[in-house]
């Protein structure tokens, strides 16, 4: 078994003041910043929006796979032998 650590922690002289001062930085305006804002807004919007479209046609893309499951049972090649 590891013996526990009882050093003690300490930070450095001034290190509080100078996290809380680049916390509260204003930070230099760049459209590159303005990008990435608009860019995760834009996902998320389109996220929205597929999900509305995935549940407005959620009804219809079932009856579709119901109607093309019995289409596959069909043979037409056996169907136009059968005729002649």
């Amino acid at each position: 078994m590891v013996p526990a650590d009882t050093r003690e922690a300490v930070a450095p002289h001034g290190f509080a003041t100078r996290v809380v001062a680049l916390a509260f930085a204003t930070s230099e305006f760049s459209m590159m910043s303005l990008f990435a804002r608009l860019s995760w807004r834009a996902l998320a919007v389109a996220a929205v929006v597929m999900l509305v479209s995935v549940v407005a046609n959620f009804k219809p893309m079932l009856t579709s796979f119901d109607r093309d499951a019995s289409m596959v049972l069909v043979d037409p090649v056996g169907e136009w032998l059968d005729i002649s």
